[in-house]
């Protein structure tokens, strides 16, 4: 039976409607530091020494993303990124930042020399290429084959996960480098939470009809409130993923880590999940 493991602290196991989510004996997620940047790693991961990563927070004024130039100078987000490659001990000319678009586009980076197009979602087996994917409440995943020594990003807002986002990327996965689902494991990181996360009725529909489970939908109060991590996690699951590893942090709440359009509106920065196979 496949499992889900939602910590953050301290290891602990609950229920979902239709999983039962085991116990794992250890902590799967930790708060760094790298100098002066600050972020939380998936520990499952760090096993694998040709694979860096890390989901960022807020700290520092670490905006990572060229969203509001009237807010965010291009200048100082570039020296935010350098300082994120650096302080990982990553090439940051060699950064791709991928151009997101709300959609369910995979790119598949095959060549140092490919532009990135817009795209939620980016897998390469190509080594010393750091990929940065940004977010300010949408979900940030890490997906990773150790077999075949591929990496993935994913940005999933609500309309990329109505679109099956990270279960396309899989796919992709699979039909470019002959991964098999079973052996990818997937990192969710910090995102908005539920209680924080009010959408239309539209919207609602459309991520139950995504998941074919109503378990993602809370519908007690005045509008319904769609739990995204889950719906990933589902999609996940529904795509033969054996490890899910969810972060409990909700970036709307703890907004003193995280950047959060949710709380701060358009002058909200970027946090970023950046990879890289070494």
């Amino acid at each position: 039976m496949n499992y889900f493991n939602h910590c953050n602290d301290v290891p602990y196991a609950i229920f979902y409607p239709m999983f039962f989510l085991k116990q794992l004996q250890k902590k799967t997620w930790e708060e760094v530091n790298f100098g002066p940047v600050r972020g939380w790693q998936c520990t499952e991961f760090l096993q694998y020494s040709n694979l860096k990563h890390l989901f960022t927070g807020k700290s520092n004024d670490l905006n990572l993303a060229k969203h509001e130039p009237t807010i965010f100078p291009e200048k100082s987000v570039d020296k935010n990124r350098e300082i994120l490659c650096k302080s990982l001990d990553i090439s940051y000319p060699a950064l791709r930042v991928l151009p997101l678009a709300h959609s369910d586009n995979v790119f598949v980076l095959e060549n140092e020399a490919q532009e990135l197009p817009k795209a939620d979602a980016i897998i390469t087996h190509l080594t010393n290429i750091p990929l940065l994917v940004t977010a300010a409440d949408c979900v940030p995943i890490l997906l990773y084959c150790p077999e075949k020594k591929i990496v993935g990003l994913v940005h999933a807002g609500w309309r990329s996960t109505a679109l099956a986002i990270v279960e396309k990327a899989v796919i992709a996965m699979q039909e470019n480098y002959l991964a098999r689902p079973s052996q990818i494991i997937a990192a969710i990181g910090p995102a908005v939470g539920q209680r924080n996360y009010e959408v239309s009725q539209e919207v609602a529909d459309l991520l139950v009809k995504a998941t074919e489970s109503d378990s993602i939908i809370n519908s007690n109060g005045l509008k319904p409130k769609a739990d995204l991590k889950l719906a990933n996690s589902l999609q996940l699951d529904r795509a033969g993923i054996m490890k899910i590893f969810v972060s409990e942090l909700d970036t709307a709440a703890q907004h003193s880590l995280f950047y959060s359009h949710r709380i701060q509106g358009k002058r909200a920065g970027r946090q970023g999940l950046i990879a890289c196979l070494v």
